[in-house]
């Protein structure tokens, strides 16, 4: 086989290589807005969270106590971070109650019912915990919503 011939083969299988292990190559988590949250914010809305209006937001991790306007209104959450979860609490209660949203999920709180006051999570939120980037994502070890509650006392 001529050497030009060979050379022009050899580039063509490993064009052809270079595709394929390419198809095979993942990329990182890209950062996303949603429903009007723009990345890395978390955001609470009055109304649904792809057509209500947003009441407050917050990306730096940290108990955050909601402006007294605020509190015990939201009635979603939109949470655009890639690798935080977020804790919405109701400090109304004893023990204090929470609701545990992972990264990237947006919810409706009227669809989570609240443990101790009856009803739903929808306008029970005083409080958002937005964990650090140490934290996982995750609730309780899962992808899926989850709810708690925390001893008296904790809060910082």
């Amino acid at each position: 086989m001529p050497v030009r011939l060979r050379t022009v083969i050899s580039g063509l299988v490993l064009a052809a290589l270079a595709a394929v292990v390419g198809v095979f190559v993942t990329t990182p988590a890209q950062a996303a807005s949603h429903y009007g949250c723009s990345y890395p914010n978390i955001c609470l809305k009055n109304g649904s969270y792809n057509g209500g209006t947003k009441i407050w937001q917050a990306w730096s991790p940290g108990y955050k106590i909601l402006p007294s306007g605020d509190q015990n209104v939201a009635d979603s959450v939109i949470n655009t971070k890639n690798d935080d979860s977020i804790w919405l609490l109701d400090t109304g209660t004893s023990p204090d109650r929470y609701l545990c949203i992972p990264a990237d999920t947006y919810v409706n709180l009227g669809s989570f019912a609240h443990p101790t006051r009856g009803g739903t999570w929808a306008g029970d939120v005083d409080v958002v915990q937005i964990w650090p980037s140490s934290d996982d994502g995750m609730c309780s070890g899962t992808n899926q919503v989850r709810q708690g509650s925390v001893r008296d006392g904790w809060r910082p």
